[in-house]
């Protein structure tokens, strides 16, 4: 069956009718205009995105310039810093009366907190290589627990330091390790009630072992709780905020973890878990 098909308007030799010309140059042009707005926002976002970068750029500049000047600083006070810590013990263990006798220990409280955020300092802008090796947890809370004592007094605050029944050995650095243990103390001790307890324990667990800071403050708010552990994060004014960021990083350096837990108004536990010595391999520690 044959189909005939149909001759348009132009076969005929019929006009074509103007409208359809007229809606085509119509959207043509719309469609002109709204590229031309596209290539005008690109560019403004462009420009945007540039200043941006230039303002980012700048703002890290700064940072990196006043991070290597806080470092400075504090390579310039940690030595006569030291000479006044090594006076300081020196006069407590002379003949003092009681009431200068409690002077020398607040000396010694502050001078303690005063180079724990000088070493923060140091270690958060330029830490150094560290080199680990077996070390006893048992000396080195029993080093810690003598550390903490003026501090503690200072805080009105007790301080129990409970070893494992057995020796627990791990590898570490033990200056960087008792940095981080000083870190998480000093923190009890700045927000917990005074007349409370700072109680410290060492257990195994398996192969790791755990360090406990328990204290009976008011706990850690939810929105604290879960960035404790950043850079800058305090509730105090004037407070940098590098030490339990400095403590975790430490710690995650000796192939460990740190946590925290707390309940409103019964203060909070902070747990450093580290692998017991045996635990650890030669490709744990990227030899």
């Amino acid at each position: 069956m044959l189909i005939a098909s149909i001759p348009n308007q132009a076969q005929l030799g019929l006009p074509i009718p103007e409208q359809p010309l007229s809606e085509a140059f119509s959207a043509f042009s719309e469609a002109a205009r709204s590229l031309e707005h596209s290539y005008f926002s690109l560019g403004e976002e462009v420009r945007r995105l540039r200043q941006e970068l230039e303002q980012e750029r700048e703002l890290r500049r700064r940072r990196e310039a006043l991070a290597e000047m806080a470092a400075l600083v504090a390579h310039e006070v940690r030595n006569p810093l030291g000479s006044v810590e090594l006076f300081a013990e020196l006069l407590a263990g002379s003949d003092l009366t009681a009431e200068k006798r409690e002077w020398v220990v607040q000396i010694q409280a502050g001078l303690r907190i005063l180079s724990a955020s000088v070493n923060n300092v140091l270690q958060f802008h330029s830490p150094a290589s560290s080199t680990l090796a077996p070390t006893d947890l048992g000396r080195l809370l029993q080093s810690l627990s003598q550390l903490l004592a003026p501090v503690a007094m200072k805080a009105e605050m007790k301080l129990t330091v409970e070893e494992s029944v057995e020796e627990l050995w791990v590898l570490a650095d033990p200056q960087r390790l008792m940095q981080a243990f000083l870190n998480i103390a000093l923190n009890a001790f700045r927000f917990a009630a005074a007349g409370g307890t700072l109680q410290i324990c060492a257990k195994r667990v398996n192969q790791m072992a755990t360090v406990q800071f328990a204290d009976q403050g008011p706990g850690i708010a939810e929105e604290v709780r879960r960035k404790i552990f950043e850079a800058g994060c305090t509730t105090r004014s004037g407070g940098p905020g590098l030490g339990m960021a400095v403590a975790k990083k430490i710690v995650e350096q000796h192939r460990g973890s740190i946590s925290v837990t707390s309940v409103s108004g019964k203060g909070a536990v902070f747990g450093v878990h580290l692998p017991l010595a045996n635990a650890v391999t030669a490709n744990d520690l990227g030899q």
